[in-house]
């Protein structure tokens, strides 16, 4: 689970640090500075000599003709000579240098000297501000983009995506210690996920219910399960009945997915192998009258809970929908779980919604989870749809159902 969105998260974090550690062996500002006013001075020595060389064939031309002897050449005035020789090369050396200082003092001229990431602020005020940095505006912005790509490439939805980089945007603003940069990171996109994960609350745990209602007298505690096809509508209520039994709760089934082939027979296969009751009719009939005379049978045999299966349905199947509002009617539920597949990516989000407008939801079972790579699914649904996901199927065995927390989900995106 989580393989897909913790391997892009971390890969993120590590590029942003890795482009932090490149920028920070990068010469310091001030030392920049010192090397260009060392080059700025370079010219002015050639345009001392300049002058004076300018300055001597001035006084030759307003001399008279005088016949004068020369004088014996020594080593001297040889190697004067020569320094004559260098100076009178030395305009084009003059012409050219004021250029040079210039494309050192911006670096930005020159295409070869622009890094391709920079973290400039890190780098600067770690020497500045004793052990904390502050990242600037671009690295922020360059750092929470990263982040959403990883996310909407892991099947969380967009709006979510959003909202997470927008409360990550506001955490890295904060000062952070400079020690261990990638820690830091880690924090506080562990930070964000929490945030986003926790907006929705904390979802009703089914056992807890049932506990709280048998032991107030209130039974049947009647449950209804909805969702489409394939999700592993069935297999879930198997492993709550199974769950139950283990606690000494007694429970019936009510194999209301009149329509599907097999469904009653799938149903039958799972009361017989954890050992409990179930209510059928034969396929077509009506199922809200199948679910209300298994409540009946509960009631008659005072039996802790009722678990209600449903055909399953899509979202634009507006009959099948209407059905499913006939059910609540008739059964008045006292919990509505919907099941649907991790792995169905953004699917499940526009699912949840229209099945909404029919009912009321009370959670979310997300199954199939060991089968998702990716897991953007169980971060983005609940704040997407505003119902929170109260358990998470990892398997086909009865006993692999877990209650999911923020946390938990968390820690496998990213561990701390």
């Amino acid at each position: 689970m989580f393989e897909g969105i913790r391997k892009r998260l971390s890969e993120a974090i590590k590029q942003a640090v890795k482009r932090e550690n490149v920028e920070e062996r990068r010469p310091a500002p001030e030392e920049d500075e010192e090397e260009l006013e060392d080059v700025a001075e370079g010219p002015e020595k050639p345009n001392e000599e300049s002058t004076e060389r300018e300055t001597e064939e001035s006084s030759e031309e307003n001399s008279t003709d005088v016949a004068v002897q020369p004088e014996p050449a020594y080593p001297e005035d040889i190697e004067a000579s020569k320094e004559k020789e260098d100076a009178a090369a030395e305009p084009e050396t003059k012409e050219e240098a004021p250029e040079k200082v210039e494309k050192q003092r911006n670096p930005s001229s020159s295409p070869s000297s622009q890094p391709d990431v920079k973290i400039s602020k890190i780098t600067k005020l770690k020497g500045v501000f004793s052990g904390t940095v502050r990242l600037s505006d671009s690295d922020i912005e360059r750092f929470s983009d990263a982040m959403m790509t990883s996310l909407l490439q892991s099947d969380v939805s967009f709006n979510t995506a959003t909202a997470f980089t927008e409360d990550l945007k506001e955490k890295l603003k904060e000062r952070m210690p400079s020690k261990n940069i990638e820690s830091e990171l880690v924090k506080k996109v562990r930070a964000s996920l929490m945030d986003v994960l926790n907006s929705v609350g904390e979802g009703v745990d089914i056992f807890a219910f049932i506990d709280k209602r048998v032991a107030d007298g209130v039974k049947p505690v009647k449950i209804l399960f909805l969702g489409p096809n394939g999700t592993g509508k069935t297999t879930t209520i198997g492993k709550v009945a199974y769950a139950l039994k283990k606690k000494n709760e007694s429970v019936v089934l009510s194999a209301s997915d009149t329509f599907r082939a097999a469904a009653i027979e799938q149903t039958e296969y799972h009361a017989a192998k954890i050992g409990v009751p179930v209510v059928k009719s034969k396929y077509g009939a009506d199922p809200a009258s199948v679910a209300f005379d298994a409540i009946n049978y509960a009631t008659a045999h005072s039996i802790d809970v009722v678990l209600i299966d449903s055909a399953g349905r899509q979202e634009t199947n507006k009959n099948l929908l209407s059905e499913v509002s006939k059910m609540v009617r008739v059964t008045k539920p006292d919990l509505t779980i919907y099941v649907g597949e991790s792995t169905s990516g953004n699917a499940i989000e526009n699912q949840v919604s229209e099945f909404k407008k029919s009912v009321k939801i009370d959670g979310i079972i997300l199954t199939k989870m060991d089968c998702d790579a990716k897991g953007g699914g169980a971060i983005s649904i609940a704040h997407a749809t505003g119902i929170p996901i109260i358990y998470l199927g990892t398997g086909e065995a009865y006993d692999a159902l877990m209650r999911y927390t923020p946390k938990y989900v968390v820690d496998s995106v990213l561990p701390e």
